[in-house]
């Protein structure tokens, strides 16, 4: 069974990231907490996809 030990602190970070892209004040900031915001989100999303087909895979 697959599982990411890893995807609760990803999900924590790219919240995280998102909270300070919209709270920066200078756009340059903004960009650089949505690209670590986007990165962590992928991860997640990762491990939710791989941990579906993992599940299909058992049926």
């Amino acid at each position: 069974m697959f599982h990411d030990h890893h995807a609760d602190y990803h999900a924590a970070r790219a919240e995280a990231e998102a909270i300070r892209a919209i709270r920066a004040d200078d756009p340059v900031v903004a960009a650089v907490h949505q690209d670590l915001c986007l990165r962590y989100s992928g991860r997640v999303i990762a491990a939710l996809i791989l941990a579906g087909v993992d599940r299909i895979r058992r049926e």
